[in-house]
């Protein structure tokens, strides 16, 4: 590793150059000499930041750091307390004395980006997009440039009884409402958050702010394809083996058995198992007959933790290289086992022992690379969720019909689109 991450660095770094990429003073020795350890300051003082609940796992990355990569054996490597959902606040605040390596949610990379925050990467670019699956390598590229290091996916997964149905039966959702579980709930999710109602229109086709997610004047949910989903959901709040259920309502659901399958994520995965024990089933997202021999794989929308340089740091070099192997195979293997983090490292994916132990994971794992959607960190997603709540709200309450089901999908997407602040 250590003579490939050098060769990179040498070839990309070097060549293209730091003009644009923040202060590099005190980074890489000047020697005049052809020793390739001359590259790295050999008392670089880095800042990291991570979650509460991820300090441990991240000191035994720094540790395993500074074993494989020699160079780092007397860098000062402080770890500190900023979770991926308060970096890009603190960075904004104050760039200067934010940490030169700090985890992100990837649909805070616009934000970040234009505020010139971020280091653009160069030197490991080939080796983080040979090793990422392509949906997380997209989440941290912006106008074609890579500003971070993809660690860990969210998003969320179908969960079941399997004292209910087969495998065979959670495979498609109109399958599952089709069993007589008598006064049980067939199926939950909730039908009013945007960000799960999205997945079946990004499923049929649809589009958020064009195909790359950042053309704020184009939506496509009222197009024909839209229509189909949007009297899909139509029918799903009216039908009464459907419940519309948050967190709360599902788990009660499944702590009573009154509940036979329901959409959430990895963070419920534990509760359930517990109230389902042998009972416990996990899978991606079944798919759904919108149209008569129309069958559609739902794309639910995804983020992703990414770890990104300082734009101001005075160790670039050295702060991309303690990036890059914080998002290895080997450290991301280790988040797994300790955090029960779902990699986006290809060769963990595809290791089917190991995310077997986790049957969550392996099922989220699974279902990014099935079918998901990147969420978009255009500024213009604020104006996303309070119009699609108000649409889902409707549809429950018998506003919207099949009727004027164009009409309301209309006024859904204008409201998406209006500019922002008004």
């Amino acid at each position: 590793m250590k003579k490939k991450l050098l060769c990179l660095l040498l070839s990309s770094t070097l060549l293209m150059g730091m003009v644009g990429c923040g202060d590099a003073t005190g980074s890489a020795k000047t020697t005049g000499t052809d020793d390739e350890e001359s590259l790295y300051a050999e008392d670089a003082k880095l800042k990291l930041w991570g979650s509460q609940d991820d300090q441990e796992y991240l000191q035994d990355a720094i540790d395993s750091f500074k074993e494989d990569f020699p160079e780092a054996a007397n860098w000062d490597i402080e770890l500190a307390v900023v979770s991926s959902a308060d970096a890009k606040d603190q960075v904004l605040k104050d760039t200067e004395e934010a940490a030169d390596v700090f985890e992100f949610a990837s649909d805070q990379l616009y934000s970040l980006v234009t505020a010139g925050t971020l280091y653009k990467i160069t030197s490991d670019r080939e080796d983080v997009e040979s090793r990422t699956t392509k949906t997380a390598v997209d989440a941290a590229i912006l106008d074609g440039n890579l500003y971070g290091y993809p660690s860990t996916s969210n998003s969320y997964i179908m969960y079941y009884d399997k004292s209910k149905y087969t495998e065979d039966d959670v495979k498609n959702l109109d399958t599952i409402l089709s069993k007589d579980l008598g006064s049980d709930v067939n199926f939950a999710m909730d039908l009013d958050n945007g960000w799960y109602m999205a997945s079946f229109f990004f499923g049929n086709g649809c589009t958020l702010f064009g195909t790359d997610g950042q053309d704020a004047s184009e939506c496509s949910f009222n197009n024909e394809n839209g229509l189909e989903v949007g009297n899909y959901i139509l029918d799903l709040t009216h039908n009464k083996k459907v419940g519309n259920y948050d967190d709360t309502l599902l788990l009660s659901g499944f702590a009573d058995r009154t509940l036979g399958a329901a959409i959430t994520g990895t963070w419920n995965a534990v509760a359930i198992k517990e109230y389902l024990g042998d009972d416990f089933g996990v899978t991606t997202f079944p798919t759904v007959n919108l149209a008569e021999g129309k069958e559609v794989q739902p794309s639910p929308i995804v983020n992703f933790n990414i770890y990104g340089v300082n734009a101001q740091t005075k160790y670039p070099l050295e702060a991309m290289a303690l990036a890059n192997y914080i998002t290895s195979e080997k450290i991301q293997k280790l988040r797994f086992e300790q955090r029960s983090s779902t990699p986006v490292c290809n060769s963990l994916i595809e290791d089917k022992e190991l995310l077997g132990s986790n049957p969550a994971v392996s099922a989220l794992a699974e279902q990014v690379a099935l079918a998901s959607t990147v969420q978009t960190s255009n500024p213009q997603i604020s104006n996303f969720w309070s119009p699609m709540e108000a649409f889902g709200q409707d549809c429950i309450a018998g506003n919207i019909t099949h009727d004027n089901m164009q009409q309301a999908l209309d006024t859904l997407v204008e409201s998406i689109l209006a500019k922002l602040g008004e």
